[in-house]
Formats: structure tokens, sequence, C-alpha cells
């Protein structure tokens, strides 16, 4: 197949139109849909160009991202380098910020990705939120900013975080300890983080000695967290009678604690009903097999 040169000046004229539409929309020249329809069409290069060129700019890419459904602007986010996404994160988490401070604390909402306009981020790839992190730690010299990704990262992830960013001891201390207080959390989301924090804090008798206190909650967790994986896997994969009793035989003679954790985040999951965890809850506690067969019942309606 040759190659048209045709091809890509036609190309280049169309992204510069589109750019032209997002100037114009600035300055109430076209009507909205112009304006979100240039973005949409518009190449990444062509919106980081764009963006570079001033605040209001940023500010006009920003606000299309935010009332686009993730889905759709999911290509464009993935396609900025480290240095425009970590830019337009510094302005997103400032102005969720701002607005949050001006809220009352019964109706603020803690986490930045639960925010209906900020959850594009919560759509890049995990490869991509790690370059970002790196980019903000290494760079901009912001680790409290690039710690607000870890929650939205897999327990997988930040439990080798260092593989995903080639971060040195000191730059994984230097991410965590911008956590704050919430530096004791990480390890109950990601509990195998636990013995690599440990050794990591060695030197800092602060964080290290309260780290030690947590080691029976910290493996309790992993244990919730493992299993739960392991059901959530088996139940995917088959029908929901096999399902049940998969259930019954890997939670016997758990931890009703844990047990109750455990059937709590499949209930979450809709892998199982209210009545079917009960059902489960009364056979753990009584070991009266004569459970399964309302079970079953339960299961046929």
């Amino acid at each position: 197949m040759s190659f048209d040169p045709h091809t890509l000046v036609d190309i280049n004229k169309m992204q510069c139109i589109a750019k032209e539409k997002l100037r114009a929309f600035l300055q109430n020249r076209v009507t909205f849909r112009v304006g979100i329809s240039a973005f949409y069409q518009s190449n990444y290069r062509i919106l980081e160009e764009f963006m570079a060129e001033s605040k209001e700019n940023q500010e006009l890419v920003t606000y299309y991202l935010y009332i686009s459904d993730p889905p759709l602007v999911k290509d464009i986010i993935e396609a900025f380098t480290s240095e425009t996404l970590a830019s337009l994160f510094r302005t997103d988490y400032k102005t969720f910020i701002s607005i949050r401070d001006t809220i009352s604390k019964e109706k603020r909402e803690k986490n930045f990705f639960k925010v209906r306009g900020y959850r594009y981020w919560t759509y890049l790839n995990f490869q991509k939120v790690c370059d970002v992190i790196v980019y903000l730690v290494r760079e901009m010299k912001e680790p409290e900013l690039a710690c607000q990704f870890l929650v939205i990262l897999p327990s997988a992830i930040v439990s080798n975080l260092k593989d995903y960013t080639g971060f040195t001891p000191e730059e994984e201390k230097t991410l965590y300890q911008a956590l704050g207080d919430a530096i004791y959390e990480l390890p109950i989301q990601s509990p195998k983080i636990y013995d690599h924090m440990l050794a990591l804090f060695a030197d800092d008798m602060e964080i290290f000695i309260v780290l030690s206190t947590m080691e029976e909650l910290i493996r309790r967790q992993e244990k919730i967290l493992d299993l739960t994986e392991k059901l959530l896997s088996y139940t995917a994969k088959n029908r929901l009678d096999l399902n049940i009793q998969y259930i019954f035989s890997e939670l016997n003679g758990t931890e009703i604690g844990i047990a109750t954790e455990i059937l709590n985040q499949l209930q979450e999951r809709k892998v199982i009903s209210p009545s079917q965890k009960e059902l489960v809850l009364n056979f753990l506690e009584t070991g009266n097999l004569d459970i399964l067969k309302p079970l079953k019942m339960n299961l046929l309606r």
C-alpha cells in the first residue's frame, strides 16, 4: 500500500480546523456543540499543544473531560504524556480541594476519584497511572499529589510498586510519607506491602513502631482479601448452585468475623443475595447440613 502525502496534509488541516473551533468556542463565536465536537475530533497532540498555549485553554479541555463519559475520553487521556497528565491532575485536585473546603463536613466527598466529574482518572491503565506518579515525584516534586493515586491502584500493583515505577527506596518512602496519617491505611488496603514497608521504614522509629503493632490486623485483612479474590474467581466461571457449595466449603472452619466480612463483599459484588448470605452464615455458625435443602430451594426461586 503506497503512502499518499495528500492524506497527511488533509489530516493536519482537519486538526488545525479543530483547534481553531476550540479557540472560537472560548471566544463565544461557535456553539457548545461545535466546540465539544472539535474536542472529540482532535488528535491528542493537538489538544496538548492547545492546552500549552494558555491557562484558559487547559481549563476548557479539563471542562470537556469533566462532562464527558469516561469511556469516551479514555483513549485521549491515555495518549497524553505523563507531563500533561500531571499538570491536569494538579489542576483537578486543587479545584476539588477548594470546592470541598466550602462544603459542610457532613456533605464533603473525601475521595477525589469518587466525584463524578473526575472519574475519568480511574479509566487510565495502571501503568500509565504509575508513570504519572513517577513524574509527580521526580519531576514536579509533589508526592502529596502522587500519593492520591494509590487508592485506585490494585493491591497487586501497590504491593510491588517499585517494579512498576523503578523507584529507589528513598523515592518510595517520600511517596508513602506524603500520605500523612493515611500511611497506616496503605497496608490494610494492600496487605502484601506490609513486610516491605516494615523494612523500608526500619530506621524511622515513629512509623516502624506503629506498623509493627498492626501485624495481626494486616494478616487478618490479607486472609480476607485473598479468600475473597479466590471466591470471586471461582464464581465468575461456574453456576450459582456450584458457587454456593464452593463458598460453603471454603469458609467452613473460618472465623465467623472473617467469614462475615467476606460474605459482605460477595453480597456487595452481587455474587450472593442477602438471604443466601444469611443461610451460609447460619450453616457456618451451627454446622447444620439441613440448611442445604432450603438453600437449593432458594436458588430455584
